[in-house]
């Protein structure tokens, strides 16, 4: 099949689990609020780390001189909190920091610039919205017939799946200026999705 039969297959595979898995709109983007809580704190501890405020229960002291790769995982830890979607959380708040920077490098908080936070934020609502579709699937999505056709078939999800959510999310953050609060940063996060599920439900 090709690329763009693929595609075509996985746009109109988004549009059934739009419409007809997640109870559309109105519904779908509602079992996500653990990820939007979560990201909200996500946003607050990465400005708080960029400013040197601080993070409330976290000491930030330990990633000196420690790699990114280490920040991601106590990060993701810190947020995942003791939810039934902790493990989602964790793996994409892992997954946004691993998009966004290098890993094996040594973690600088310097490195938290506006656009870097909001590149952090967006992957991990993508990330999140990922890993629910293909967990709901149980890779049944794909039905792909080996292990490199189906990492290419998640490979295209993700890519259709971050397209919408940047669009969407990058819209919200620029309306409101700089340093949102955590409830803002929810609200946008609650909004984004809602938009996906909408232009999702037109894949025909």
């Amino acid at each position: 099949m090709s690329d763009g039969g693929d595609k075509s297959d996985l746009r109109r595979a988004l549009g059934h689990y739009a419409r007809t898995t997640t109870g559309g709109s109105d519904v779908g983007p509602r079992r996500f609020g653990n990820v939007y809580s979560a990201g909200g704190n996500f946003y607050a501890a990465l400005q708080g780390l960029a400013d040197g405020s601080g993070v409330p229960g976290l000491d930030a002291t330990q990633f000196l001189g420690r790699s990114t790769d280490f920040f991601a995982q106590a990060i993701g830890q810190f947020l995942s909190g003791e939810s039934a979607d902790a493990d989602r959380i964790n793996r994409a708040v892992q997954e946004a920091v691993a998009s966004v920077f290098d890993i094996n490098a040594d973690f600088d908080p310097a490195d938290l610039t506006d656009e870097t936070i909001e590149q952090l934020m967006t992957e991990f609502l993508s990330q999140s919205i990922f890993q629910t579709i293909v967990e709901d699937a149980g890779g049944a999505w794909d039905r792909a017939p080996d292990e490199e056709k189906t990492a290419e078939c998640e490979g295209q999800l993700l890519d259709l799946i971050k397209v919408v959510v940047e669009q969407s999310f990058q819209k919200q953050m620029s309306s409101g200026g700089q340093n949102f609060t955590q409830a803002q940063i929810k609200q946008f996060m609650r909004d984004t999705t809602r938009s996906v599920w909408q232009q999702w439900e037109s894949y025909e």
